[in-house]
């Protein structure tokens, strides 16, 4: 439908700006006739801008980013400001004896985090040290591993994200991962149903009552599926805890109260039944 076709259009317009692929969101905007507000776009813009800087090692904007925001970020218990700043000072201790000077008045920026980050801003002011040897032949060389840029820009891709109150990843990212591992998963299910000439396995909305594990990378919500109906439940249809102790639906509560008792979902043959009654 046209709507649905308006949303999905603005799924991959968000997902090309998150990428930074600016010019390509735009031509997308122009050929489908979506209309992106501003105040949505220069979010994106902005990040875009700070990654950009990070990747290049410039810490510069982001540190300017994370003072402008720092309250938000303390109650976000966040320690960004304070890598940055770290970032910021291993830089310098990689130019030598020659930023010393530079170093050591930069470090009156860990005072407002010296509580948190103690065991830290001792270790970095030891290896001034050994500056005038090379920090890269003193047993503080770990500090100057690049692997280290990967790692701040994520940080700030996380908590810029949720300051935002976006997700980390894309959510088109997500989606699409998730269906490649869900749908042979169901072309199996359906090939096995197919042969088997089952009938009444489809629901209404040409749905498989059937759960798949897309690992914790995609969990974001917990989802409860009924052991009797073997239907996700919402909030029309809420789960509900019996006495027993066992989890169903609202409206598989509702058939088996007509029926006057209860079976456990995990109870065994001839197990005693419980009644609904009681709960």
């Amino acid at each position: 439908t046209p709507e649905r076709q308006k949303h999905l259009s603005e799924s991959i317009v968000e997902h090309l700006y998150r990428q930074g692929m600016l010019s390509v969101a735009e031509d997308l905007c122009q050929e489908s006739g979506v209309v992106i507000d501003m105040n949505m776009k220069q979010p994106f813009l902005e990040l875009n801008r700070i990654l950009e800087a990070l990747r290049m090692q410039d810490l510069r904007p982001a540190l300017e980013w994370a003072v402008t925001n720092r309250q938000r970020l303390l109650e976000l218990n966040s320690s960004l400001e304070f890598k940055l700043h770290r970032m910021y000072f291993i830089s310098l201790l990689s130019g030598g004896i020659g930023n010393q000077v530079e170093a050591l008045q930069y470090s009156r920026h860990f005072q407002p985090f010296a509580s948190q980050h103690q065991r830290d801003i001792q270790i970095l002011m030891g290896s001034l040290v050994y500056l005038r040897h090379g920090i890269e032949n003193s047993p503080y060389r770990s500090l100057l591993e690049t692997s280290q840029w990967a790692e701040i820009c994520n940080i700030f891709t996380r908590d810029a994200c949720a300051l935002l109150g976006l997700s980390v990843e894309s959510p088109l990212s997500v989606s699409f991962a998730s269906g490649c591992m869900a749908l042979p998963v169901l072309m199996n299910i359906k090939q096995v149903i197919e042969q088997r000439q089952c009938s009444g396995v489809w629901t209404h909305k040409d749905e498989l009552p059937i759960e798949i594990d897309l690992g914790k990378k995609c969990w974001y919500h917990s989802v409860f599926a009924c052991p009797i109906l073997r239907q996700q439940t919402s909030e029309s249809n809420p789960p509900m805890k019996l006495i027993c102790g066992h989890v169903i639906s609202r409206d598989a509560l509702n058939k088996l109260t007509n029926a006057g008792k209860y079976v456990s979902p995990n109870a065994a043959p001839g197990d005693a039944c419980h009644h609904l009654s009681c709960s």
